[in-house]
C-alpha cells in the first residue's frame, strides 16, 4: 500500500509542474498569469488588479460599457472551462454596470491536444473620470514565465444583482408599453379597437381585459421558457430568434393572409371568437407572435441583461413577465375605461367597416414583408457599408478611426424603417463621408454566433443596436428610432 502511494506522489511530481510570476500591466490595470500544468491539461489562473481610483468593466458589464474579454489562441488545444470571479454593482449616471473595483480572477482548464503552447489576449475598458479600452498579451512561450511561488487566486465575491434586476423590471415594463407603438404591433391594433368601442357590458369587459392580459403573459412566458432552455444548452440567441425559423417565417406568413383575407369579407369566421374567452386570450396570443421581431427603447437593455446574465430562473421569467405586463396595459386600461376610448374614437358605424378594409392593407403588407424574409432576399446596400468584422473593428478603434455599427435583421421591421428612413438616404451618406465615419453592417437575420455574441459584448440581445465609435476609442448608443437629427446630435 504505502508502495503505491509512493509511486502515485512520484509519478504526480515527475509529470506536473507549474509556472508563474507572469505579470503584464497598462497605464491603468496589471494581470498576474500563473499555468499548472500536468500531462492532460493546463490549468490557468489569471488576477486581474485595476489601478487605485480606477475600476475595470467586468465580463458582464451590466446597461453598458466594453466587458473584459479573453480571446483565446488555442493551437489545436481544446478549451474545456473557463469562469470568472463576479464584480461588484455600481449606479453610474442612473444606469446600473458591474465592475471590478478590487482583485478579479479568471480560471481556466485547457486539454492537450498539441504539442503548441496557446496564447491569448487580454482585453478590458479602466475608467474612471474617462474610460480608455486596453489590451495585454499572453504568451505561454514567453520568457518571463519563472518556477511558481505560491499563488493564490482572488477570491469570487458574491454579489446578487438586486440593482441591475431593479432596472431590468423598469426597463422591461416601460419598453411593453412602448412596443405597441412599434411599426410591427401596428396590424394588430383594428383587433384591439374593435373589442374597445363595441358596447359591452363591464362584466364582459373585465374578461376580456383579463384574457387578453392572460394570452400576452403566457406568450411571453413560452418564449421565455425557450430561451431559457436555449441559454442553458450554450446557445448563442437573442430576442426575435423564432424569425430565424422558415418554419415559423411561413405559418406567420399564412395567418396574416388569412387575416388580409377576412378583413376584405372575403372569407368570414362564423365562431365568434371575440365574444368568448379564447378570442381576447388568442388575441393577446397573436399580439405578443406579431411584435417578437420588434424591439422598442428600453426593452433592449432589460431583454440583453436578462439573456447575459446570470441570474435564477425566478428573475429570468420575472423580467418577461414585466415585459409582458407593460405591453398589455394600454389595451387592460382601454377596457377598464371606456368611457375615455368613448370620447377619444368616434361613435360607431360605417367608417368602422372602411377602417376594417384599410387595416387589410398592412396585413398585406405584414405577409409579402415576411414572405420576403422567408425568401431571403437582400436589400442592396450603398457601397460604404461594410459586413461586421470584430477584428476590424477593434484595430480601427484603436487607431483613432470612427466606426458606425448597424446591428440588423431583414425581420425586423424597426430596422427597415430606420434603413430606409435615415441609414440609406444621401443625407446619412454625406454625413458620413464628410465626418470620415466607417459604416459596418451586422446582418442577425440569419443564425450567426459571431453577430450574437458581438450583441452580447455590448449587453444586448436584440436588434436595433445602433453604435458608434467616436475616434477616441469610446463608443455610445443611438436611440432604437432613428432620425437625422439625433443621429448627427451623436456624431457632434
Amino acid at each position: 500500500m504505502l508502495k503505491r502511494i509512493a509511486l502515485t506522489l512520484l509519478f504526480c511530481l515527475i509529470s506536473a509542474h507549474s509556472w508563474g510570476g507572469y505579470e503584464l500591466a497598462t497605464s491603468h490595470g496589471r494581470a498576474i498569469l500563473s499555468v499548472t500544468e500536468n500531462e492532460r491539461e493546463y490549468n490557468v489562473n489569471l488576477n486581474i488588479i485595476p489601478n487605485k481610483n480606477w475600476y475595470i468593466y467586468s465580463h458582464q458589464s451590466g446597461e453598458f460599457g466594453l466587458p473584459a474579454q479573453i480571446e483565446w489562441n488555442l493551437k489545436d488545444n481544446i478549451l474545456e472551462t473557463e469562469d470568472w470571479s463576479e464584480g461588484e454593482d455600481i449606479i453610474y449616471q442612473g444606469f446600473s454596470v458591474n465592475v471590478y473595483r478590487s482583485p478579479a480572477s479568471y480560471t481556466a482548464k485547457i486539454y492537450k491536444n498539441s504539442a503548441d503552447l496557446p496564447s491569448f489576449d487580454l482585453s478590458w475598458m479602466a475608467c474612471n473620470d474617462e474610460c480608455i479600452p486596453e489590451k495585454i498579451h499572453f504568451d505561454f512561450e514567453s520568457e518571463s514565465f519563472a518556477p511558481l511561488e505560491e499563488y493564490t487566486p482572488a477570491p469570487a465575491t458574491d454579489i446578487q444583482p438586486e440593482m441591475s434586476f431593479v432596472a431590468a423590471l423598469m426597463f422591461a415594463f416601460l419598453g411593453g408599453i412602448i412596443l405597441n407603438l412599434m411599426p410591427c404591433v401596428f396590424p394588430v391594433l383594428f383587433i384591439k379597437i374593435i373589442g374597445v368601442v363595441q358596447d359591452k357590458t363591464r362584466r364582459r369587459r373585465i374578461v376580456d381585459a383579463l384574457s387578453y392580459l392572460a394570452g400576452v403573459l403566457t406568450c411571453f412566458l413560452i418564449i421565455a421558457g425557450i430561451l431559457q432552455f436555449l441559454k442553458q444548452q450554450g446557445t448563442a440567441i437573442g430576442w426575435g430568434f423564432q424569425l430565424q425559423s422558415p418554419w415559423f417565417v411561413a405559418v406567420m406568413a399564412a395567418v396574416f393572409f388569412i387575416l388580409f383575407l377576412s378583413f376584405l369579407d372575403v372569407i368570414n369566421f362564423n365562431i365568434p371568437l371575440h365574444y368568448s374567452f379564447s378570442g381576447p386570450f388568442l388575441t393577446g396570443l397573436v399580439a405578443v407572435l406579431v411584435a417578437s421581431p420588434c424591439t422598442a427603447p428600453f426593452m433592449g437593455a432589460a431583454v440583453g441583461w436578462i439573456l447575459t446574465a446570470n441570474v435564477s430562473p425566478i428573475v429570468f421569467y420575472t423580467v418577461f413577465a414585466a415585459l409582458g405586463l407593460g405591453y398589455a396595459l394600454p389595451f387592460f386600461c382601454a377596457e377598464f375605461f371606456p368611457r375615455v376610448m368613448q370620447k377619444i374614437l368616434p361613435r360607431p358605424g360605417r367608417w368602422m367597416l372602411w377602417l376594417k378594409r384599410a387595416f387589410a392593407i398592412p396585413m398585406l403588407l405584414t405577409c409579402s414583408w415576411l414572405l420576403w424574409v422567408l425568401w431571403g432576399n437582400v436589400t442592396a446596400h450603398n457601397g460604404l457599408w461594410q459586413p461586421y468584422d470584430r477584428k476590424k473593428i477593434e484595430t480601427m478603434s484603436a487607431n483613432g478611426e470612427k466606426l458606425f455599427i448597424d446591428f440588423t435583421a431583414k425581420w425586423c421591421i424597426t430596422c427597415i424603417v430606420n434603413e430606409k428612413t435615415v441609414l440609406n438616404t444621401d443625407k446619412f451618406m454625406q454625413l458620413a463621408k464628410e465626418k470620415h465615419i466607417h459604416l459596418f453592417k451586422a446582418d442577425w437575420t440569419n443564425r450567426s454566433s459571431e453577430i450574437t455574441s458581438a450583441l452580447a459584448q455590448y449587453n444586448r440581445g436584440s436588434v436595433p443596436l445602433y453604435v458608434y465609435y467616436d475616434g477616441t476609442g469610446k463608443y455610445e448608443f443611438l436611440p432604437q428610432i432613428l432620425t437625422l437629427k439625433n443621429v448627427r446630435r451623436t456624431i457632434k
